[in-house]
């Protein structure tokens, strides 16, 4: 049986890519880091700074969703642009391409999967995959 668990934001650790591929994004994860300590719900905040983005990518086995919190940006996905504000909750079911920009005021945002753990959910950057 799971036990309950309080995670105060700023005490999960910051991590966050920054390359090409992958853009420029920083995340918190507070539900299913490394220790393990839920069961079937990863969780995490992500940040993106004005007009940052993070990269083109899927998830061949898992949905993702994320729900804005503040700023603004622009979710595309399998190539359809979707304006995104605060309240705004969105579903990317497995294998769809996505990518996340913000805004001119930034976004941070809510992510969630189906996992017990972050590092089981495959990220696959569309430059990452071989050319047709």
């Amino acid at each position: 049986m799971a036990s309950v668990l309080l995670v105060h934001e700023n005490d999960a650790p910051l991590d966050g890519w920054n390359d090409p591929v992958r853009g420029e994004v920083s995340f918190r994860t507070l539900l299913g880091g490394p220790d393990g300590t839920s069961r079937g719900l990863v969780q995490g905040l992500a940040y993106l700074a004005c007009g940052k983005i993070e990269g083109a990518h899927h998830h061949p086995d898992a949905d993702e969703t994320i729900h804005v919190l503040a700023g603004s940006g622009t979710a595309r996905i399998d190539g359809v642009a979707m304006p995104l504000r605060p309240g705004d909750t969105v579903f990317v079911p497995a294998g769809a391409v996505h990518e996340w920009s913000a805004g001119d005021d930034g976004m941070k945002f809510l992510y969630s999967f189906p996992a017990d753990r972050f590092d089981e959910i495959a990220y696959v950057f569309a430059a990452d995959e071989p050319a047709a």
